[in-house]
């Protein structure tokens, strides 16, 4: 691998270490060494960080993997660093002398050789040497520490702590320094100037968890009881839940006591932000610290949690309830409404959060709205991997909150004011829309995106699913003929994989209401989950036929159509669809596919440039596997074999794909 390759695994080293997490990032850089040998920069800095962890001994064994050692200065010096450490002060001072012979009076060579004389207590000479350093490099902030060591020596408080503070300045991320400042601070009480130092020392650096927690440290110290909440808040969403840190939240937020909405007026009014939750410690926090800039007031309903869930709302400042759960979201929901506060309320899932950058547009929505019952629909993204799925959008770097490699859209109202009329209805997909529309209330859309995670968890959506479809159920028993329980109820069983129970529900659908595209679609995907690709096809055409701009139905036909062998009509498909829709991922595959079972090489290998570089690109060689089994599946051998032997071809096979071209060499 060439010296270029390393930069990111260093990068990555380097935050993993400064996050806290030291052994991945020293397990990382070690893994990459083993795997390059003679890489030295890779060896420098698991080297450095090892010495920042005051691993001495373990550092010079790596050292001692570069080659000529005495001629890479930065490598030479570490190693006298480390024999300091070590109390080898011969070899350590030998070492610092070569440096200066090599360079003249180095600066960091000096500041080595005093750090030794201070071990022989040659306390005047140490001196000498860090004051020569400082002259010749007044950023050296080894020399400056020093000095402060050895003002220290003196008993001399005061001289200390402005020297180890010029130190600190200069070099922040060090360990040694920054525990010293923090401590230095304290013994002279003069914790508000280290406060302003490790602010600054935080510019750029906001992820270093060191630094982080001596600040935090330093608030407390100064009763800054609030400033220190919100920067362990934002310790726990940067963090997690380190051992101690929760305890420590509730601490202090029993001293604040939680958001309470102040008795002043507010232009466009008061909002309560209403959740209901249940083992949602993983999600949570971020989505509390997303909303709390934009609410006054926190209300959590939790109906039934066994893990840290209602302890994270507590510290984040949320009134916490305790609510039975009794199989009926809208009960629920209605329970927190009902807690609520504020001129306005705001319902979240803990899996889902706002954007600081809409933070300005829903403040802007509030002061402009004049109706004494207000709605507002508002946008969730919800975010997938599955690029099929309908209405898929390719996140395109609109929002810093996007995660996966695209999401869906989903419209409700999230945002009304507070009137004990306006309640949610259903025990399951509870909405509110229906009581807005029995006080005649008009419903606007609002710029507002909700940012909705839940989905890329495929355990849990799967446990969603199976708790929705039972409590679907109950509700088509009520009324056999109730057409949104019965597409309800469709998409949970299909979710949940029953496709064939999936197609009865919509084709019941069917015949109680008008043909829609919408249910054709789902059949057609049931039928290609069962591998029957010929109703597949037949339902999908059905669809288009019924909704022509239907891309996810174009796509299915297409798919299902290469898995019959008609490769022909699928690639004249695919073109179609990319010509109406040139980002839409899954149809670049699907061509390229195409192409690979034509043995059309040259166009395959152009779209498969273009899909490199896409978020799929890292794991586009199983969707290649995937592929190669569902022409198995399919009675398509000779399609299954070129699919494996062309993600071979373009460089993204994964293990088992070697293995099984392997396998079929041998065999033959």
């Amino acid at each position: 691998m060439t010296t270029e390759s390393a930069g990111p695994i260093i990068q990555r080293a380097d935050e993993d270490y400064f996050r806290g997490r030291c052994d991945d990032a020293i397990m990382l850089l070690t893994d990459f060494i083993a795997r390059t040998p003679g890489h030295e920069g890779a060896v420098i800095r698991v080297a450095e960080l090892l010495i920042d962890s005051e691993k001495h001994a373990r550092a010079l064994e790596f050292l001692k993997l570069v080659h000529a050692v005495e001629d890479n200065q930065r490598a030479f010096y570490l190693c006298g660093i480390c024999e300091e450490a070590l109390g080898d002060f011969e070899t350590a001072e030998r070492i610092a002398d070569r440096i200066i012979a090599q360079k003249g009076r180095d600066p960091y060579a000096l500041a080595l050789k005093a750090r030794i004389a201070a071990g022989y207590h040659q306390t005047v000479a140490a001196e000498q040497l860090l004051t020569e350093a400082i002259t010749s490099d007044p950023e050296c902030g080894m020399a400056w520490y020093g000095l402060a060591g050895l003002r220290r020596q003196q008993d001399d408080a005061h001289a200390h702590f402005e020297l180890t503070q010029k130190a600190f300045r200069r070099l922040p991320e060090s360990r040694e320094i920054a525990l010293a400042f923090h401590e230095s601070s304290l013994s002279v009480q003069r914790e508000a100037e280290a406060e302003t130092a490790f602010r600054e020392a935080l510019c750029g650096r906001r992820m270093n968890r060191r630094l982080r927690f001596l600040l935090i440290d330093l608030l407390l110290r100064q009763a800054k009881y609030a400033e220190a909440m919100g920067a362990i808040e934002s310790a726990i969403i940067d963090f997690g839940l380190e051992e101690g840190i929760l305890g420590a939240a509730l601490k202090i937020r029993k001293n604040l006591g939680p958001l309470r909405i102040s008795m002043e007026l507010k232009r466009g009014g008061s909002v309560s932000l209403c959740i209901i939750a249940k083992n949602e410690k993983e999600h949570l926090a971020r989505c509390l610290n997303s909303a709390k800039p934009i609410v006054d007031e926190i209300i959590v309903v939790d109906t039934g949690s066994t893990d840290e869930t209602k302890d994270i709302a507590t510290a984040f400042g949320a009134v916490v309830f305790d609510f039975e759960w009794a199989d009926d979201f809208s009960k629920a929901r209605n329970f927190a409404l009902s807690k609520a506060s504020g001129d306005w309320i705001l319902v979240l899932d803990a899996d889902e959060v706002i954007s600081v950058t809409d933070h300005g547009a829903f403040r802007h929505i509030l002061a402009e709205s004049q109706d004494d019952t207000a709605a507002y629909r508002i946008r969730t993204r919800n975010y997938t991997y599955q690029v099929n799925t309908v209405g898929f959008q390719r996140n395109r770097g609109e929002y810093p909150e996007e995660h996966g490699i695209g999401w869906f859209p989903s419209d409700k109202v999230r945002l009304f004011t507070n009137d004990p009329r306006i309640r949610f209805e259903y025990p399951v997909h509870e909405l509110v829309e229906p009581s807005l529309e029995s006080l005649k209330s008009m419903i606007r859309d609002c710029p507002v995106v909700v940012h909705h995670y839940g989905t890329l968890k495929a355990v849990k959506t799967f446990e969603k699913s199976n708790r929705y479809r039972d409590l679907g159920r109950k509700k088509l028993r009520k009324n056999i003929k109730n057409c949104k329980a019965l597409k309800e109820l469709a998409i949970q069983s299909a979710q949940l994989g029953n496709h064939a129970e999936a197609i009865e529900l919509w084709r019941r659908l069917v015949k109680l209401q008008p043909p829609s595209a919408e249910a054709y679609l789902n059949m057609g995907a049931a039928y290609f989950s069962l591998a029957k690709y010929d109703e597949a096809v037949s339902c999908s055409e059905v669809a288009l036929r019924l909704e022509p701009s239907l891309k996810e139905a174009a796509l299915n036909m297409a798919f299902s159509m290469l898995l019959t062998g008609r490769v022909g009509e699928a690639k004249t498909n695919l073109e179609r669809i990319l010509g109406e829709h040139p980002d839409y991922i899954a149809a670049q595959f699907l061509l390229c596919i195409a192409h690979v079972c034509l043995q059309e090489t040259a166009q395959a290998e152009i779209i498969f440039g273009k899909l490199r570089g896409l978020p799929i690109g890292d794991y586009i060689g199983e969707s290649f596997l995937e592929i190669s089994r569902r022409f198995l599946s399919a009675s398509k051998p000779d399609y299954a074999r070129r699919a494996l032997e062309a993600a071979r071809y373009f460089g993204c096979a994964s293990p088992e794909i070697i293995a099984i071209l392997e396998n079929r060499q041998a065999a033959a």
